[in-house]
């Protein structure tokens, strides 16, 4: 039906094909190997004639030009017909010799006028002839299938540091990428390591795209798997862990009769497990020198603007006080800056909007804070200016930003001229009423008892007792107080002390997160309450706890054998879980609910033994 309407309407002339600029435009690969053959591409979006093209000396021409042709015809709800075409013309060429090489544009006529495409430079290097292998009348224009045995050269993984040396507060992004050379069919197992010593953000990656590149003078094809934005948490020196990721790659199977190779495509799949090298990061602490008492940590290039929402307003009514931020660094974990505005007003929290994006390593965006603000008095004020200091990398150096200072008109409210004393205001606080002057109290108007003539207080039971009762209730007070004291200096047994509070209030938040089906968020807190309750319980900083040590620690305090496995299971399954969900991801996080809620009442039985002993 949609073919007869097209055609229908090409015979009553009704169609209409769009007017397109001529583009004409050349494509190869970046980067060849000596003898290897590679397709030089020019892409035209009209008919085209007398085709003209020159390569230089080091380059072969082998085959070519092979021209085809795609249509495209669309017809709108309209019945507005519009049709695009592309054709291509393909050459084959060789590289005969090493280095660079320029192939100028391309000449061809289009309606009679002659256009130019885009000129390509080319990398030529030596590679390894003996270990390309080609199907017959196959170009190399990708990885091919292979009966050798596949080494670590021919496929491997790479994690690939923005910056290896930085500051403390700065973030860089972390790219695990995949080299091959061989036919890669697909992933399997991926097992990401934990970043201690990291605050982490994963980058969505998307689907491997490849590329051709030059490493170590050998062509590959390279992909990005994931990507992390790093945010180091202390100084010095960091290792981040080995990734290990599961190759599926494909392999020509050699060898067999003849009925075997034509009923089977003679090509098995082969897992290949790969993994990164350690890789370090040294973290060095900002300098002393000139660091403003405002400082919070934030490091980058940021600049700062100020607004009111007006700038005239009567009394108890609300105006907004925006604060933003603007441009590149460690933004996520930039917090509110300090305002101080006059007394008569009243500000509450602020609500932060964050529009944060990491691109080619860079994270850029702004942040603003908006401040609610209520006038509670009459007058003419001046907001004085804010201020934020970060530390600049490009000049390496403390910088104090300033904003606009803001005068505000504040008009009497309804009812406000009213006397001061006795007067109640709408509040915005809890309590509907507030009196702010109460100066006239009514005269009492009953009076004390009569009392027997003659008879004393003066060295009674009851005198004495108003002596020694508020006596003994000071002495006992100051006892209790000098105990309190004692105790609130031993930050360990204070620790210790609030250790399960602390991982109960964080499973209370896991389990929010299981009920609402957020697994992430979950695993996230449940691996905090764990490591939390062993930081608080042992009285070491979470930094110097990790799971090479942590059997280590908790054995010194007592805690069984089996309690240790149990405690490091769990951890494992989270680490697993966050970032491998199983089908049955609902029963799996109640059962390591259940787990670590279980492991952390018997160890805490456990540990406080160890300590009163």
């Amino acid at each position: 039906m949609r073919l007869l309407l097209i055609t229908l309407l090409f015979i009553t002339g009704g169609a209409r094909v769009v007017a397109q600029d001529v583009t004409f435009t050349a494509s190869a690969h970046e980067v060849v190997e000596v003898g290897e053959r590679f397709n030089l591409v020019f892409t035209l979006n009209q008919r085209g004639e007398d085709l003209k093209i020159a390569v230089p000396e080091g380059l072969t021409v082998l085959a070519g030009p092979s021209p085809s042709m795609q249509s495209e015809t669309f017809v709108d709800s309209n019945g507005k017909v519009t049709s695009s075409a592309r054709y291509t013309y393909t050459y084959v060429l060789a590289a005969d010799a090493e280095g660079s090489f320029t192939i100028p544009p391309a000449t061809v006529r289009v309606g009679g006028k002659e256009y130019a495409s885009n000129k390509l430079t080319l990398k030529v290097i030596k590679g390894n002839a003996a270990a390309r292998q080609q199907r017959p009348g196959a170009t190399n224009n990708e990885p091919q299938q292979t009966s050798a045995a596949t080494t670590e050269e021919d496929i491997f993984l790479r994690l690939e540091l923005g910056r290896s040396s930085l500051y403390l507060g700065e973030s860089f992004v972390a790219t695990l990428k995949i080299y091959t050379r061989v036919n890669l069919a697909g992933f399997g197992r991926f097992k990401p390591p934990t970043f201690a010593g990291f605050l982490t953000e994963e980058i969505p990656a998307g689907q491997v795209r490849f590329e051709r590149v030059d490493y170590n003078g050998r062509v590959y094809e390279a992909g990005i798997v994931s990507q992390w934005v790093l945010s180091p948490q202390h100084t010095g020196e960091i290792t981040i862990e080995p990734f290990e990721l599961e190759c599926h790659v494909l392999q020509r199977v050699a060898g067999g009769s003849a009925i075997d190779r034509f009923f089977s495509s003679g090509v098995r799949t082969v897992n290949l497990p790969r993994r990164t090298r350690p890789v370090k990061v040294s973290v060095r602490d900002l300098p002393e020198a000139g660091k403003p008492a405002n400082f919070n940590g934030v490091v980058g290039n940021l600049n700062l603007s100020t607004s009111l929402s007006r700038d005239t307003i009567r009394v108890n009514d609300a105006l907004t006080y925006k604060i933003t931020l603007r441009g590149n660094g460690n933004l996520r974990l930039l917090e509110a800056p300090k305002i101080n505005l006059p007394h008569d007003f009243e500000v509450y929290d602020p609500k932060v909007a964050r529009d944060v994006k990491t691109q080619s390593g860079v994270t850029s965006g702004s942040v603003t804070f908006e401040y609610v603000v209520i006038p509670r008095y009459a007058g003419d004020y001046t907001l004085p200016p804010v201020n934020f200091s970060y530390f600049n990398l490009l000049s390496r150096e403390y910088k104090t930003l300033a904003g606009a200072p803001h005068r505000v008109h504040v008009l009497k409210g309804t009812g406000s001229d009213a006397p001061a004393t006795a007067t109640a205001i709408q509040s915005f606080k809890k309590e509907d009423v507030r009196v702010l002057g109460e100066d006239i109290h009514y005269i009492k108007t009953n009076s004390a008892p009569p009392k027997p003539k003659g008879v004393r207080f003066f060295r009674t039971t009851a005198y004495w007792l108003s002596l020694l009762i508020p006596f003994a209730i000071c002495v006992a007070g100051m006892l209790l107080d000098r105990r309190r004291i004692k105790a609130r200096a031993d930050m360990a047994r204070v620790k210790s002390k609030t250790a399960n509070k602390m991982a109960r209030k964080r499973l209370k938040t896991a389990a929010a997160a299981m009920t609402a089906g957020d697994s992430g968020r979950f695993y996230q807190e449940v691996l905090t309450a764990a490591w939390g309750y062993v930081s608080y319980k042992l009285n070491l900083p979470a930094s110097a706890l990790n799971r090479d040590n942590i059997s280590e620690h908790l054995n010194r305090r007592g805690a069984s054998a089996e309690m240790i496995l149990q405690f490091i299971e769990v951890l494992d399954r989270c680490e697993y879980a966050r970032y491998a969900p199983g089908s049955d991801a609902g029963q799996e996080m109640e059962k390591l609910y259940n787990a670590i809620a279980t492991i952390i009442t018997r160890l805490n039985g456990q540990l406080t033994e160890v300590t009163k002993k």
